[in-house]
């Protein structure tokens, strides 16, 4: 049996000692730094819309509504693979299967993630990769990459006035967003293709 995630092995050996953790791994040559933390628009951040009520996306909306109250100058790029959602704002804007990730990250000071559970924090990951501060939901999937007021400003799950004040710290901070976002960046790093297939292969022979 293998698992990709810490707290997924943390439960799975409790019933197989022989469990085995093999963590998943990002593509470098697709998502990539373009441009410089400190040099982003920190009003302009970027979400992931699903229609599962276990992403939490409703808790972004009610929190990015807060963040707007403060902060009139927010801008959000949503991005999905399903349908735009009814009634969005025209702050937010909408892309449906976009082509266009790393332009996406890449433009965006901050990546908002809302997830209830995760298995493993996939958009974190690509967010990070490409220089954004995170800031997220405190879920064992999220966990893999995200250390609170390290790579991440975390937040409880189900609570958008929690999320909505650590994104306002990132926008009012640029320190501490620069910050969380370089450490988010280098933290990444240690999650490469080469290396599971790597251990998958060892393990196989």
């Amino acid at each position: 049996k293998m698992v990709i995630s810490k707290w997924l092995y943390d439960i799975v050996s409790k019933y197989d000692p022989y469990c085995l953790l093999i963590p998943n791994g990002f593509d470098f040559d697709f998502f990539k730094k373009t441009v410089e933390c400190e040099k982003r628009d920190r009003y302009t951040l970027a979400m992931m819309y699903h229609v599962q009520e276990l992403k939490g996306c409703e808790d972004g909306f009610m929190a990015l509504d807060i963040v707007k109250k403060r902060c009139p100058q927010l801008k959000v790029s949503l991005f999905s693979v399903y349908p735009e959602p009814d009634n969005l704002p025209d702050w937010i804007t909408f892309y449906r299967q976009p082509d266009t990730f790393n332009k996406i990250y890449n433009s965006a000071a901050i990546f908002v993630a809302t997830s209830w559970s995760e298995g493993w924090g996939l958009t974190i990951g690509e967010a990070m990769m490409c220089g954004c501060a995170v800031a997220c939901t405190d879920n064992a999937g999220y966990r893999e990459m995200a250390i609170d007021d390290n790579t991440a400003l975390l937040s409880p799950i189900k609570n958008p006035a929690a999320l909505a004040e650590n994104i306002i710290r990132l926008i009012e901070d640029d320190a501490l967003r620069i910050r969380i976002a370089e450490q988010g960046y280098e933290y990444i790093q240690k999650f490469k293709w080469d290396d599971s297939y790597c251990k998958f292969k060892s393990i196989i022979n």
